[in-house]
């Protein structure tokens, strides 16, 4: 009889010992999940820090082109939010690397400059070039390459400057585009 009561008391420890052991595996499936909608939490809340700088590069540039061909079907309204998007995603960029794409930030303010020309919003072209201008001339002390964009961007601001209100000079965008 104290072999029966014995054995029962040892199956009731291993089924004691099972039952702690899922606790411990479940608390464990709980503890990887909550990992996981943090890892996940983290890519959704930080897109250009983990992803962003591998895609967006290559979303600006197609959506610089369709800036480009908007421009170029006289849809000035579609070129001109294309290029806000693109001016977006370099701005988001700048805190992953500020030194590598402080250059194309420039380029696509400039850009986004004449298109707000084509749009007729001589203010907001006129603020986009003049932080263009603000980049390139901090880009040109320290790289005297930057020094032709530059000029471009300063020869835009004059146009654009010297022109009465509402009487901005339409600009052909081929002769005026800085890569």
């Amino acid at each position: 009889m104290t072999t029966l009561a014995h054995t029962q008391n040892v199956a009731a420890n291993t089924n004691f010992a099972a039952a702690k052991a899922k606790r411990i595996i479940i608390s464990s499936d709980v503890r990887a999940m909550a990992y996981v909608l943090a890892i996940i939490g983290a890519v959704t809340a930080a897109p250009f820090a983990l992803l962003g700088q591998h895609f967006a590069p290559n979303v600006a540039k197609d959506l610089r082109h369709q800036s480009e061909v908007l421009s170029q079907a006289g849809d000035p309204a579609g070129a001109v939010a294309a290029s806000h998007r693109v001016v977006d995603i370099y701005r988001g960029l700048m805190r992953v690397s500020a030194a590598y794409y402080a250059p194309k930030l420039a380029a696509s303010l400039h850009e986004l400059s004449m298109r707000l020309n084509e749009a007729r919003d001589d203010a907001g072209a006129l603020a986009a070039i003049r932080e263009a201008v603000e980049m390139r001339r901090h880009l040109a002390k320290f790289n005297p390459t930057y020094a032709a964009s530059l000029e471009q961007s300063l020869q835009l601001l004059t146009r654009i400057e010297q022109a009465p209100r509402g009487e901005l000079p339409r600009m052909k965008t081929a002769e005026n585009t800085v890569r």
